[in-house]
């Protein structure tokens, strides 16, 4: 290695993350990580948890639960495919950010939306209903009520939730692409006015 190449080796890897390449293979691959282990942390709670399940309904429960843990491994995955096909830029870490505030939202609707249906019906058919306690704690202005009236109004609840959830999530990754737009289009002003200048200066 001689002496230019000692000093200049690490350019090619700075050269990659400021063109955003290395961090959406990096970010990629950390998305479909997070996919991966909520599938795996969702059937290692159903296995865990369904021998202490007092009745079928409870089971269903879980079963709903253990639904929203391979719709979230499908939206991680969905994300990290959407990350890979950015283009490359210099405002690259943006429209992450912007695809990881989607993918929140996704995930906490679809598991509000599971526990919602699967608490429903352990409400409504359930001697059991206690045990939601620990799902339901995940769920803010909820309480549980075992009759049909507080079953329907938990399921309404859980689906409006998961609605306002879903909405403010992107309303937030909407808000962070607004930036790339206005860096982008500052950037192109500033180009043009520096190109009429020179024009400007040529005529002269």
């Amino acid at each position: 290695m001689n002496a230019n190449n000692m000093f200049t080796f690490f350019y090619p890897v700075i050269e990659s993350l400021s063109k955003g390449s290395l961090i959406k293979k990096v970010m990629s691959f950390l998305f479909r990580l997070i996919g991966v282990l909520s599938f795996v942390g969702g059937v290692f709670l159903f296995f865990k948890t369904i021998s202490y399940a007092p009745d079928f309904w409870f089971v269903v429960l879980l079963l709903s639960f253990l639904v929203s843990s391979f719709i979230s491994l499908q939206i991680w995955f969905y994300r990290a495919k959407a990350i890979m096909n950015l283009e490359d830029s210099d405002f690259m870490v943006i429209p992450i950010f912007s695809n990881f505030f989607r993918a929140i939202g996704e995930n906490y609707a679809v598991f509000l939306i599971a526990i919602g249906v699967g608490g429903t019906l352990n409400l409504w058919f359930s001697s059991y209903a206690y045990n939601l306690s620990e799902f339901a704690r995940f769920i803010p202005f909820v309480s549980l009520t075992d009759s049909f009236i507080g079953g329907l109004m938990f399921l309404l609840l859980t689906i409006v939730i998961a609605f306002f959830v879903l909405l403010l999530t992107y309303f937030l990754a909407e808000n962070i692409l607004v930036l790339v737009e206005i860096a982008r289009n500052t950037r192109g002003l500033k180009k043009e006015s520096n190109e009429e200048k020179q024009v400007t200066a040529k005529g002269a």
